[in-house]
């Protein structure tokens, strides 16, 4: 059973949590307003929010809690830890792992060309990218998790057979491919126990 932690439920609450992430009060606040109000803020509308938003945290009125609320729905969906991971890391996870089931990745070659799975292949690294930046600095364990396996394991396999593409047909290309497909299986079903 995972480890989690309880819900934010107050202001105080939230304030200890950002505190305790390292999260920035601007910071989360920019967040909130470009995910849930309007993602083409610009800077002015951006302070006047975060300045609202940090005097929020401060109020010691207790009397309209529903004012916080969307704040703390959107930690509670966003950065609440549960165990090593957040929510983000269990978004980007899905995200990867659905990636990665669907692709050459984790299938076998069957008499598809080679050239064509190398290209699926070398495109994880950018859809890694998006994922992560989609998904923001809170994403951080699955980050890292993926980028360790795609470069110890993917990119010197893309590398070497981008080289000498010219001659992908043969048995090598396949068997090396099989080993790398191994190794992205691995990390798909972890990613799929994370996303759970």
């Amino acid at each position: 059973m995972k480890n989690q932690s309880k819900f934010v439920r107050n202001a105080e609450e939230l304030r200890n949590e950002l505190r305790d992430q390292k999260i920035t009060q601007p910071t989360f606040a920019n967040r909130y307003y470009l995910d849930e109000v309007d993602e083409k803020a610009g800077e002015d509308k951006l302070y006047s929010h975060c300045e609202r938003f940090k005097s929020l945290l401060k109020s010691t009125d207790q009397r309209s809690p529903e004012r916080v609320a969307a704040y703390i729905n959107y930690f509670n969906r966003n950065y609440r830890k549960e165990g090593k991971y957040t929510q983000a890391d269990r978004y980007a996870a899905w995200a990867m792992y659905i990636e990665l089931d669907t692709r050459i990745a984790t299938k076998t070659l069957q008499n598809g060309k080679t050239d064509s799975a190398l290209k699926s292949l070398a495109s994880l690294f950018a859809i890694h990218r998006c994922i992560a930046k989609e998904n923001g600095p809170n994403c951080r364990n699955y980050f890292v998790l993926v980028n360790n396996v795609l470069d110890a394991e993917l990119r010197p396999f893309t590398s070497k057979w981008h080289a000498i593409s010219d001659d992908i047909e043969n048995a090598l290309f396949r068997s090396e491919l099989e080993a790398v497909q191994e190794k992205l299986t691995e990390l798909k079903d972890k990613l799929h126990e994370i996303s759970d």
